[in-house]
């Protein structure tokens, strides 16, 4: 769906990225828990590709403030670090959807 090659390298990265927040994420519930996480899709995703910018610019943003949040209550240095440095990530990835936005609604 990415209109040139570049673009969909960048998409891959970023999803690179989820993958290792996801992982990271899971392994911290995983020791505070001693369970294994149950995740689900709560939102589904758009069939098209702008529309499906638009969605993903808009979630990275929410996901930006919901990790800052967790590092600013967290106690623990590394839990508290490892949402702040997801938080830089996910704003990054936000820049990246909107840039992608911009181009392909030109």
């Amino acid at each position: 769906m990415a209109s040139t090659d570049k673009e969909k390298k960048r998409i891959q990265e970023i999803r690179n990225d989820e993958i290792r927040h996801f992982n990271k994420i899971c392994a911290i519930y995983t020791l505070i828990t001693n369970e294994q996480p149950q995740p689900h899709i709560s939102e589904e995703c758009p069939n098209h590709y702008l529309a499906g910018l638009q969605f993903a610019f808009e979630d990275e943003q929410k996901t930006v403030d919901f990790y800052l949040e967790i590092s600013d209550e967290a106690k623990n240095p590394f839990i508290k670090e490892l949402f702040r440095r997801a938080a830089a990530d996910e704003q990054n990835h936000a820049v990246w959807f909107l840039s992608f936005l911009q181009k392909n609604q030109m």
